[in-house]
């Protein structure tokens, strides 16, 4: 799965331009980001039962918490 830092620079739909659609931008990077990081630890919390059918391990889950703030999946930006 690709992972990258959340551009700042990319727009989302009719977004403004200028300051404002920067502001909207961040706000929206930092909505995604934030609901990624309630995803992964959400997962954290499962058993290895619940994880295993899900089709992961703990130790996928455990790489992906320690993943950075910013750094969500690459299918998430769009």
């Amino acid at each position: 799965m690709g992972h990258t830092t959340l551009p700042l620079s990319v727009s989302w739909g009719a977004a403004a331009t200028g300051f404002v659609g920067w502001i909207k931008r961040a706000c929206h990077a930092l909505e995604l980001a934030m609901t990624v990081r309630k995803e992964r630890r959400s997962l954290m919390e499962l058993s290895d039962a619940g994880l295993k059918d899900l089709g992961l391990s703990r130790s996928d889950i455990e790489g992906e918490a320690t993943r950075s703030f910013w750094d969500v999946p690459v299918d998430r930006l769009r």
